[in-house]
């Protein structure tokens, strides 16, 4: 399987050679810190890149973040965007959480075949010499079709009550052990911190390298095995709202395991309709 990280010059070798790139910036930052990721955006970007806006390409009919949008919602974003079916997508993020991750599960859920991320992001891009702009480029409408094949990567709140209960599968939690054990603040206000029931935790900060890069496989390899975990059985992820969750599926799918879901309502959800909540 070819892998689905491009370093910097191999990204600006196919903005050089190939008509059919698009650049995504999908960059993404917690409610609490305090960060604007479209002023960031606005202030520097890779010249041509669009903004992703992970905030708000969900479900405009969900009061919850970050819920997966329907696929009419998400096609019209997209041609929104200027994505056409026969694009190379290349994403990249200005972020500590890895946020390419969230915008690649959606453009997979939603059927698009070709899609890369930069390794090390908008830093490794600026380390290499190349050029970053605040000119924002004009895009004309793209012809992008979604689908929706990939169902099976998306798990809802009752299908994740059962599998909490009936420890079907293992679940994964991607927020930091603070805020998984209970004794951290939720950056969403008035959520009650702890965990779902059954499930373990595997901080997305965990999974990554002092670059923002990914670890290792091999590295990831042994963190999974040394929480007693198969590298090719299903695990189901969460997180605060399904943004982090799929840094945890990203990397499984660099290790062959390619379908591992998301829980769309991840711990805003969960916190907010009163399940049940464990603490350590």
């Amino acid at each position: 399987m070819k892998d689905i990280f491009l370093s910097a010059k191999e990204v600006n070798e196919l903005k050089k050679t190939k008509q059919n790139i698009i650049i995504f910036d999908s960059s993404y930052f917690l409610p609490n810190t305090g960060i604007n990721a479209i002023d960031e955006y606005n202030n520097e970007h890779i010249e041509n890149a669009v903004f992703f806006d992970i905030d708000k390409i969900s479900d405009p009919n969900d009061d919850l973040p970050h819920m997966f949008p329907t696929k009419d919602v998400f096609e019209t974003h997209m041609q929104k965007l200027g994505l056409n079916n026969n694009h190379i997508i290349i994403i990249y993020d200005n972020s500590p959480l890895l946020s390419s991750a969230r915008c690649w599960f959606l453009l997979r859920y939603f059927g698009h075949k070709e899609i890369f991320i930069l390794s090390g992001g908008i830093k490794s891009w600026k380390e290499n010499g190349f050029v970053t702009t605040n000119e924002v480029s004009n895009i004309s409408f793209g012809n992008f079709k979604a689908t929706e094949k990939n169902k099976n990567l998306l798990i809802k709140i009752e299908e994740m009550k059962n599998i909490s209960d009936n420890k079907f599968f293992p679940i994964l939690d991607a927020r930091s052990f603070e805020r998984f054990s209970g004794s951290g603040k939720e950056p969403r206000p008035n959520l009650e911190s702890g965990h779902i029931p059954n499930s373990l935790n595997l901080p997305a900060s965990n999974l990554l390298d002092k670059n923002g890069n990914l670890i290792s496989k091999s590295d990831f390899k042994n963190l999974i095995n040394n929480l007693n975990l198969n590298e090719d059985e299903k695990v189901i992820t969460t997180c605060g709202s399904g943004v982090s969750a799929c840094v945890i599926a990203l990397s499984y799918y660099r290790i062959g395991n390619e379908d591992i879901p998301v829980y769309d309502g991840s711990w805003s959800e969960w916190a907010s309709k009163n399940m049940k909540i464990n603490k350590l």
